[in-house]
């Protein structure tokens, strides 16, 4: 028997039952509606926890820390030995050594005759190569790119206290005013600092200045403790400009001439997927390590279990959808004994038998599977919609449709093109699985005795 006989035959006898194929196809939709949402609430919860992991940081970032024992003695120093040690490692897309200010005792200063002090900032630095790729975000400017820039936290001028002002008044406080809903508009501050020029001295034992360098600010980064608390009130300079501001302090000091200081290294690996591999081979070089990998391996477990869950749920619908099927073409079966009998007298091959009404079963999982992953992205819209709305009005913040459908992070549910496409196939392997049974029962019937019921 020819395909296009058997679609042709498969087709007429779904129409010939209206009501009951129309029951059947119902049955799958709702089976299928029911697994694609509870999986796209799944997959919309994943999708948003990745997202706040990304906003926590790179997740292809490990920091390397040294490894101190049982008695808080360290063990392992981190220094340029290590540095190349890690470079040599396999997956390793770069490495970014991050550099401090040792144990010198320092103090910031600028404005006329030294009006505003600073009496402590983080101060970090980084080689001109891979400054860019530490992860600071521009407010306004550049990184330090020239001899003696500097980039500023974004909220470095705060820290500056005018020795003109009263105790208690020579500081602007600008927490209350960032991290308070209540506090108002933030100021401005004492002194603008861009393009401007900020003293850096160092101190001696006595607290006298030994030594002294003028630092331009050539931009300001936003805060982001993910890459380092400098992002809010210290300043980021090139590598080489702070080994040359220690050898010249060490000098002014009568020291010995000391190496940079390494307080941690980035590495930033090749793929996500090599993150733990990494991570795994610099704990046994015998440094300390840590990354988003472990929390976002934690998360992709529950993420699982949520979704098997959730997908268990809505596979209990389809499988109620699948007895239906079972029921309709076994009731198929008995209604055309006759039918198939005939088919058989007149030399039809009994693997033809079989196909038609496997097709069958499978078309009907096919139209239900199809109407219930349109109807499943139809209202998966309509529940984003009304949640983007319900955020919007909360947080202030104006979102298109597309963005509330399509893009925004905080979307209930998602349902990306391989969901939909599972919902189709599973759909249609439930149409087959549920028609293997009524298939074998048909062609087992014996011709004779189909012949003569009536």
């Amino acid at each position: 028997m020819k395909t296009a006989d058997l679609l042709r035959m498969c087709r007429e006898n779904l129409f010939r039952r209206k009501a009951r194929t129309f029951l059947s196809v119902l049955g799958v939709v709702i089976g299928c509606c029911s697994i694609l949402l509870m999986l796209s609430i799944a997959v919309g919860l994943n999708a948003s926890n990745e997202e706040m992991l990304k906003s926590m940081g790179d997740l292809s970032k490990i920091d390397v820390y040294s490894n101190y024992d049982a008695t808080g003695m360290e063990e392992t120093s981190l220094n340029e030995d290590t540095v190349r040690s890690i470079r040599g490692l396999e997956h390793v897309d770069a490495v970014l050594p991050r550099y401090g200010m040792s144990d010198l005792t320092f103090r910031l200063s600028c404005g006329n005759n030294r009006r505003y002090t600073v009496p402590y900032a983080e101060i970090a630095a980084y080689e001109t190569d891979v400054m860019d790729r530490v992860g600071y975000k521009l407010l306004d400017g550049t990184l330090p790119e020239k001899s003696d820039t500097v980039a500023m936290g974004q909220y470095f001028e705060y820290t500056l206290m005018d020795s003109r002002r009263p105790e208690g008044r020579n500081q602007i406080s600008y927490y209350e005013y960032v991290y308070s809903s209540d506090a108002g508009e933030l100021p401005e501050p004492y002194q603008k600092m861009m393009n401007d020029t900020v003293t850096l001295e160092i101190l001696d034992e006595n607290e006298n200045i030994a030594y002294s360098t003028q630092l331009r600010i050539c931009g300001q980064v936003k805060e982001d403790y993910a890459v380092g608390y400098e992002s809010c009130e210290g300043l980021v300079l090139r590598a080489e400009d702070l080994r040359r501001i220690i050898k010249d302090a060490c000098k002014a000091l009568g020291q010995k001439p000391r190496n940079t200081y390494i307080t941690s290294i980035s590495v930033m690996a090749d793929d996500i997927r090599n993150v733990s591999t990494l991570e795994e081979e610099i704990r046994n070089l015998g440094y300390s390590t840590s990354s988003m990998e472990s929390m976002r391996e934690s998360t992709q477990k529950e993420m699982a279990t949520i979704q098997l869950v959730l997908g268990g749920i809505g596979a209990v619908s389809l499988l109620v959808a699948a007895i239906g099927i079972i029921n309709t073409m076994i009731m198929s079966v008995s209604e055309r004994t006759k039918e198939i009998g005939i088919m058989k007298a007149v030399g039809c091959y009994v693997r033809d038998i079989r196909k038609l009404f496997l097709l069958e079963a499978a078309s009907i999982g096919f139209l239900g599977g199809l109407i219930g992953s349109v109807a499943s992205f139809i209202i998966s819209c309509i529940i984003n919609l009304i949640a983007g709305q319900h955020l919007s009005m909360e947080s202030g913040e104006t979102m298109t449709v597309f963005q509330m459908l399509f893009t925004s992070p905080q979307r209930i549910s998602v349902i990306p093109i391989w969901l939909f496409l599972f919902g189709l196939g599973f759909s249609v392997f439930i149409g087959l699985a549920a028609g293997f049974y009524p298939a074998n029962k048909a062609v087992k019937i014996s011709a004779l005795e189909a012949m003569r019921n009536e």
